[in-house]
């Protein structure tokens, strides 16, 4: 009988035990899937941030070529693609940035025939 009195109590502490384990492993299992929603929502709310920029840059850049699209960038592109000297490159800048009939003039003409536009930007600078 003796036996069984000593048991009873360890037994008891041990239910005690267990219990406060298993309480601690859903409270661990709590913190780590709230940690882990609050990651995802960061990076979602990060992914969106980027997204939002993408689309704000690609309006912007739509913007500009459907605005000007005889821009000084567009022609410095197709001047670059020519068999021109640097300094025939910088005497083309300056004809560019006259006139916007020049740099369509040149546009134009480069779309049809790049030589024919060469030949034309060559006696602007003449």
């Amino acid at each position: 009988m003796a036996h069984k009195l000593r048991k009873k109590p360890y037994r008891k502490f041990m239910r005690h035990v267990m219990k406060m384990m298993k309480k601690r492993i859903q409270e661990m299992k709590k913190r780590r899937t709230k940690q882990a929603e609050d990651e995802a929502k960061q990076l979602a709310r990060e992914n969106e941030a980027r997204e939002k920029e993408s689309r704000k840059k690609e309006a912007r850049d739509k913007e500009a070529a459907k605005g000007d699209e005889f821009s000084i960038k567009r022609c410095i592109s197709v001047i670059n693609t020519m068999e021109v000297t640097k300094q025939e490159k910088t005497k083309a800048y300056a004809i560019f940035t006259k006139s916007k009939e020049n740099r369509e003039t040149f546009i134009c003409a480069s779309e049809q025939d790049q030589e024919s536009a060469l030949i034309w930007i060559r006696n602007e600078m003449a």
